[in-house]
């Protein structure tokens, strides 16, 4: 269990008010001083201190939700793999383009042992963490080449390159290219992207499933500053925390394939966090679908969808297709892309990192909070609001039944294994803490 677990769950009633006390006073001066990260923290930590009382109001008076939220806990605690600090190097997660580190709840709590550790987070799809550099030294050169497997699996490599945004993009021709275009406005628009890993599948119900089980949603560290104020307000149908139309903190029985969807891009980004990746940029997403080839400068070629230039009704879900809903995210394998990406047109729009404002025209104003969302969903209706170019934008806080997300991994997170300085296959001996290796590692 995390330190903030326990500080909530504290047992003593005394403290618990103490705690709550405090809470309001920095509330009260966050409203006299008009301060919203007063406001925010304050906020959180009197509701969560609040729900631990009714929490244990309801266990001292066992009801008829007693025996399942005792079974669901017990399944989280059978399930814990934690260890310590694992700090990534990738772009911002969020708005604020800051590089937040992966806090330790992001594994877990204490292992019994390296390979407890490595099989916790393979089987919660935390592969990730298990591959910056300073959780490989750590590991076996078995349990590094079980997490590249995984890695390679589940992501698509999209390569480094130029990719072409905005209003030329759309008139680019696979065939010819863009030649006629103003060379100034075109070098505006083009965008380098460097060697990045993006999810084949965008993020399921039974993934997300995952971090809601792990107590995601109630781990302030995932979260951006930001959402602190709004995060009581991401619960579903019931009040528990979760996607907007799950039920119990639960996704609808037989849904465990289907894309997630409900979830604001705080959410988005928080889980990514967790799972130690982030959302692509809206240029990755792009490049990832339109697979640009740039045969001479000022002239590249970009595909329309990421199959060709024609739509076919046949390899995305929109509303010409008939789709009524999302589909399963490894459904209507022929719409994949070059990279081997499946459904980036159709089914769900997919959240990215980068605000609107970056990329459209400055004379419009967009909103700067807005943030881009690319690929139409299973209601799109017009067939060029679908396409690898279109560009589209929604406010981050928005929890829509048409909005998803994959994830993405810069390559420079990670660090290429030479079989020179590969580590020896160690002992799987139970973990032991001491100071030299305390901060150091991550299996501690």
């Amino acid at each position: 269990m995390s330190r903030r677990n326990r500080f909530f769950k504290v047992d003593d009633l005394r403290t618990r008010w103490a705690i709550a006390t405090v809470a309001a006073i920095v509330f009260v001066y966050g409203v006299f001083w008009q301060h919203a990260a007063l406001l925010g923290v304050g906020a959180v930590v009197l509701c969560l201190v609040l729900r631990r009382v009714g929490e244990q109001n309801e266990e001292d008076s066992p009801g008829p939700h007693y025996h399942s939220r005792r079974r669901h806990n017990d399944h989280n605690t059978a399930n814990e793999t934690p260890t310590k600090d694992v700090h990534t190097t990738s772009e911002s997660n969020g708005l604020s383009r800051t590089s937040p580190s992966v806090p330790a709840s992001a594994i877990g709590g204490q292992p019994k042992s390296t390979s407890a550790l490595v099989d916790g987070l393979l089987a919660t799809g935390r592969y990730a963490l298990l591959l910056r550099p300073e959780t490989k030294q750590h590991l076996s050169q078995h349990h590094i080449v079980r997490a590249i497997r995984e890695l390679d699996e589940a992501m698509a490599l999209v390569p480094a390159g130029r990719v072409l945004l905005g209003q030329l993009a759309e008139q680019s021709s696979s065939a010819c290219g863009n030649s006629d275009a103003d060379p100034k406005l075109l070098l505006r628009n083009l965008v380098k992207v460097q060697p990045v890993y993006l999810d084949r599948f965008a993020v399921s119900n039974e993934q997300y499933q995952e971090f809601v089980d792990a107590g995601g949603y109630e781990q302030l560290e995932f979260w951006q500053e930001e959402a602190l104020p709004a995060l009581l307000d991401f619960v579903d149908q019931t009040g528990s925390p979760g996607p907007r139309y799950w039920v119990d903190g639960q996704f609808p029985s037989g849904d465990q394939r289907l894309p997630v969807v409900g979830v604001s891009w705080y959410e988005a980004a928080a889980y990514a966090r967790w799972v130690g990746k982030r959302l692509p940029s809206d240029a990755e997403w792009t490049k990832a679908g339109a697979w640009p080839v740039e045969s001479a400068p000022g002239r590249i070629a970009q595909r329309r969808y990421p199959w060709g230039e024609s739509f076919d009704v046949r390899r995305a879900n929109l509303h010409a297709s008939g789709g009524q809903g999302p589909l399963p995210v490894d459904e209507l394998p022929g719409g994949t892309s070059v990279g081997g990406i499946h459904q980036l047109i159709g089914n769900v729009w997919e959240w990215t990192s980068t605000p609107l404002a970056e990329l459209g025209d400055q004379s419009l104003h967009v909103s700067e909070s807005v943030v881009s969302i690319r690929g139409g969903a299973f209601d799109t209706y017009f067939e060029n609001q679908a396409t690898c170019h279109y560009q589209s934008g929604e406010h981050p806080l928005s929890r829509r039944p048409n909005i998803g997300f994959r994830l993405a991994l810069p390559m420079s997170d990670l660090e290429v294994t030479n079989e020179d300085d590969a580590p020896n296959d160690v002992v799987d001996e139970p973990v032991t803490h001491s100071p030299a290796n305390e901060d150091a590692c991550v299996a501690c």
